[in-house]
């Protein structure tokens, strides 16, 4: 059975889309697709919403698609199913405790899991700014998938 790695950020239509369409490719390319599987969510997601713009010209740069991306709102299921939860902040972080304290195991900032600095653990939102702050964000995500991909 294949192990989830869940992606939560805010809305479900910038981040954790970004980070999901990232590790994918990445555990193909490390032939570990096989062993685990990747989905993201938001906590103030809007169910069926699309990537954004800036997200979908981002992740079209590096190769990617999110055209097909639906944002999903983070349930009971999602967190009870998954094998390792990453946020992209702290304050993502802990509003998934406050409502899943059970999960408190294997939930993660992207960065704290990736060993980052602890003044340094928010992937900030590049929602509603030009198209630099998501090529920005996008390649942030990148490195940090990179370094957590090791520690899997």
């Amino acid at each position: 059975m294949k192990k989830n790695v869940l992606f939560v950020c805010t809305g479900n239509t910038c981040r954790s889309p970004m980070a999901e369409a990232l590790f994918k490719r990445m555990l193909q390319e490390e032939y570990l697709d096989n062993d685990y599987d990747c989905s993201s969510a938001g906590i103030y997601a809007f169910e069926g919403d699309g990537a954004s713009k800036g997200a979908i010209s981002a992740a079209m740069q590096d190769g990617l698609d999110l055209t097909d991306h639906y944002a999903r709102i983070l349930s009971y299921d999602m967190v009870k199913d998954a094998y390792i939860i990453f946020t992209m902040t702290s304050n993502h972080k802990r509003m998934v405790l406050d409502v899943y304290p059970e999960c408190q195991d294997k939930i993660f900032t992207l960065k704290e899991f990736a060993e980052y600095a602890a003044g340094d653990m928010d992937i900030i939102d590049p929602f509603g700014m030009d198209e630099d702050a998501y090529l920005d964000c996008f390649r942030e995500i990148e490195t940090v998938l990179s370094k957590i991909l090791d520690r899997l």
